[in-house]
């Protein structure tokens, strides 16, 4: 989980492949805000900037085009959404510049979203929005992720505990949950962090050529939920962020389900992260302010995503609890039991709402 700071162009390494990116330059909440409800990880090389922001090979012929790239669709959400969680671009923190670059590729949207029920103008932003990366894990770290959940599940709320049939804010069906604290909360790189973690700096080098080094070998398998943890918030946001305690969601195999809802904005800030574990699922993402604008994301088994600024603040999102109803592009996908860990950043300051004037309890 290493990388090299040099401005200009990211690499993002996946299980081993480097790939050329353009441009860089404890409560968690469902509606109510107090529920306690493999490729291996991506690692950010930054090489002098291109002359255009075009995605290209990094690193030799064939290599995949598996890369997340700046989408030119930044204006409106920074004009509609504010900043709310200290995340202004910061020389001492470059990690934000790749985290505004980052936008999921149409390689992967075109399997992983479906985009139907949107206007063809608006897809961009959208995929600026809702980042997906379907392999983040491997099958190991999912096992070992199920494993420590399960276990923490059972500590929290006992052996026997049986599936609760309704949340109290109506939007949980057949679940259980619990927080992990001791997983990680507070800053994102965490203590331990050191030159040889997440991005550093390292001048640069005036070649616009990639080289390959120790930092960019593929990088061991984590064993730890907390190792996890901490290098999703190394890779993908800003270092300076806090952290609300990581959550851990159990629904019940072919029952349960989540109701469309925008996360509580006085629990958590601008993102809205998971790793999905044990089956796939369906996200139906749904406009609130008009509901036949809608679009669904299949999340695979293993996958990491998050959502931000527009599809956080302006789109309810939720998993559907009827089987028939479970369905992606026509097909129904079977609903096995599965886990979500759900990663939030914190709010800057306390009381302070993701979107001033709403008037959404959620």
């Amino acid at each position: 989980m290493t990388g090299r700071y040099r401005a200009g162009v990211a690499l993002l390494t996946r299980a081993g492949r480097a790939m050329r990116v353009d441009h860089v330059g404890t409560s968690p909440c469902f509606a109510s805000g107090m529920s306690t409800a493999g490729a291996r990880s991506f690692r950010a090389v930054v090489v002098p900037a291109l002359s255009n922001f075009q995605v290209s090979s990094a690193l030799g012929a064939g290599l995949p085009r598996h890369c997340y790239s700046t989408a030119a669709a930044t204006s409106a959400t920074k004009a509609t959404i504010p900043n709310n969680t200290n995340d202004s671009p910061s020389i001492a923190d470059p990690a934000a510049a790749v985290y505004n670059s980052l936008s999921t590729p149409t390689s992967i949207a075109s399997s992983h979203f479906d985009l139907s029920k949107i206007a063809p103008a608006e897809h961009a932003q959208i995929l600026h929005d809702f980042i997906i990366v379907p392999d983040y894990l491997t099958v190991a770290e999912q096992s070992m992720l199920v494993d420590a959940a399960t276990k923490k599940l059972k500590r929290a709320l006992g052996k026997q505990v049986r599936y609760e049939d309704g949340h109290f804010d109506g939007v949980i069906t057949r679940y259980r949950e619990c927080s992990a604290t001791d997983w990680g909360s507070g800053s994102g790189i965490g203590s331990g962090s050191g030159s040889g973690s997440g991005l550093e700096s390292a001048g640069s080098s005036g070649t616009g050529t990639a080289t390959t080094s120790a930092a960019d070998a593929p990088s061991p398998e984590r064993t730890t939920p907390q190792e996890i943890m901490q290098s999703i918030k190394r890779e993908f946001f800003p270092h300076h962020w806090n952290w609300v305690a990581p959550h851990i969601l159990e629904l019940e195999a072919g029952k349960g389900g989540i109701k469309p809802h925008v996360d509580h904005l006085d629990a958590s800030g601008q993102v809205v992260a998971g790793l999905c574990l044990g089956s796939t699922a369906v996200m139906e993402l749904i406009h609130e302010d008009d509901p036949a604008k809608s679009f669904r994301v299949l999340l695979p088994k293993g996958c990491f995503y998050f959502q931000r600024d527009s599809v956080r603040y302006r789109y309810k999102h939720g998993i559907p609890i009827l089987p028939e109803d479970h369905q992606f592009r026509g097909s129904i996908i079977p609903k096995e039991k599965r886990i979500s860990i759900m990663l939030r950043n914190a709010l800057e300051q306390p009381g302070q709402r993701g979107r001033v004037g709403s008037s959404s309890v959620y």
